[in-house]
């Protein structure tokens, strides 16, 4: 009877186990006016990053998605297709962030407007999450707008009527509007301590700037005061916008009109070190922003605040994956034009030793690619024809693959008629020694080397390696 008890229970308790699981998955549902029929996609939001997970259409103006339980917490983004007129002019399409906490979620929008016209059907999170967004929205355009008849009438006061009362009444304003929106941060968190919303929430505390005080002298409280309530210290904020809407909107107080490229870069590297400097009690954090820090400015093309940051920001967080990539990314900085290379010895597709500096000639093209990379696959061609130019014949080419598959290399190899370059592996991939020691964080990468091993030229495309003149 025991034992009969014993394997009903776990047959139960399995079954159980099973039905828990499987019942683990979530609705998505939005009703959406005006909807195309189109793709729709689904994906995760980090910082500036969206990751498609999932597409479906809309059926009669209904969209359905199935979330896992196993995706993580944070903000999502559905994006909807563009407007006839986004088409025409090539801007971005109609997208909507929302906030996914293990709920079910019903949304009607509408395709034209999908935030604005959001009506949340059901959703906790984002019921608080939008309607604390609407009323911020309200008090901070309202702040904004005093602020600038404060500054106005404190600049032209002389010359106005009135202008004493109206200063004070814009002071009264400015400061009530700014107490307000502090309020209404701290009531919303307060009143909902366990909601992922709140959490995002928190992050929306500014600085009190006292509207008696300059225009410059509230500049310099809000930069020197701006992290002073701030907690980077949260993993689960990496799944949204909010760290990375934070650094923007403080690198922007250092975008001034008026400077040139390197008085800019010298603002921006002053916001850098204090960001940096106040995002690092966490290290997942630290180096999800670092790595934004990083993109943004290598889109600027400020190459010497790149290498400012890697000289003094590199090697401040642990070892992963993608901590590595980062970090060569820095490293990769130091690897400038008039830098001597290291001299490498690597097998070559016959299985013979060959050392760079003992087959050096007066110009030399190492390039780093691999068999699964496509637009290595498209350059290596066009390379081929570039050193039958004249003016190229004469260069030596090492071409190292980052293949770990001999079979695959070797077949590109000889597909392209690359066979009288020095194709070199060691299979590797990126822990190969000399992808560590040019800090090879993407591919394809080049150099052009001179006989010295210093760099006289280094690519990431066909374009830039056509546009270095080489002798």
């Amino acid at each position: 009877m025991t034992n009969l008890f014993l394997r009903a229970f776990l047959f139960l308790f399995s079954v159980g186990v099973i039905f828990n699981s499987s019942a683990q998955t979530y609705s998505l549902q939005l009703e959406i006016k005006n909807q195309p029929q189109n793709q729709i996609l689904f994906g995760t939001l980090k910082g500036d990053k969206f990751n498609p997970i999932d597409t479906t259409q809309s059926l009669n103006g209904i969209v359905k998605f199935q979330l896992s339980a196993n995706i993580s917490k944070g903000m999502y983004r559905l994006i909807l297709g563009q407007t006839t007129y986004a088409r025409i002019m090539n801007e971005p399409p109609q997208q909507l962030d929302f906030i996914f906490n293990y709920e079910n979620i019903i949304f009607k929008t509408d395709f034209k407007a999908p935030a604005d016209s959001l009506e949340i059907i059901q959703s906790v999170e984002n019921k608080l999450w939008f309607d604390f967004i609407k009323k911020e929205k309200e008090l901070k355009e309202k702040q904004k707008e005093v602020e600038m008849e404060l500054d106005y009438f404190r600049e032209k006061g002389a010359g106005v009527s009135n202008s004493g009362n109206a200063i004070t009444n814009y002071i009264t304003q400015f400061n009530y509007l700014q107490q307000e929106r502090d309020k209404l941060i701290t009531k919303t968190i307060n009143e909902n301590p366990n909601l992922f919303a709140s959490k995002l929430i928190k992050m929306y505390r500014e600085p009190f700037l006292d509207g008696t005080l300059t225009k410059q002298n509230r500049n310099k409280i809000f930069k020197d005061g701006y992290f002073k309530n701030l907690d980077f210290t949260d993993e689960t904020i990496i799944n949204s916008a909010v760290y990375t809407d934070k650094i923007f909107n403080y690198l922007m107080n250092y975008a001034q009109r008026g400077l040139n490229r390197e008085q800019q870069e010298k603002e921006f590297k002053k916001a850098s070190d204090i960001i940096l400097t106040n995002t690092n009690q966490n290290e997942k954090v630290y180096e999800f922003i670092l790595d934004y820090l990083v993109r943004g400015f290598e889109k600027l093309n400020l190459d010497n605040l790149i290498t400012y940051i890697a000289d003094n920001y590199s090697g401040t967080t642990c070892q992963t994956d993608e901590v590595t990539t980062l970090e060569r990314k820095l490293e990769a900085q130091k690897m400038k034009v008039g830098t001597t290379v290291s001299d490498f010895t690597i097998n070559d597709i016959n299985g013979d030793p060959i050392t760079l500096s003992d087959v050096l000639k007066e110009r030399n093209l190492i390039l780093f690619w691999a068999s699964w990379c496509p637009h290595c696959l498209e350059m290596l061609p066009q390379i081929k024809q570039w050193q039958k130019q004249a003016k190229n014949s004469n260069v030596e080419i090492f071409a190292i693959s980052l293949d770990t598959d001999k079979k695959d290399w070797k077949k590109i190899v000889f597909e392209l008629g690359t066979e009288s370059w020095h194709n070199l592996s060691d299979f590797q991939k990126w822990d190969s020694k000399v992808a560590i020691d040019y800090n090879i964080f993407a591919t394809p990468t080049l150099f052009i080397v001179d006989k010295n091993l210093q760099i006289i030229g280094k690519a990431e495309s066909f374009y830039e390696l056509n546009n270095i003149d080489i002798f």
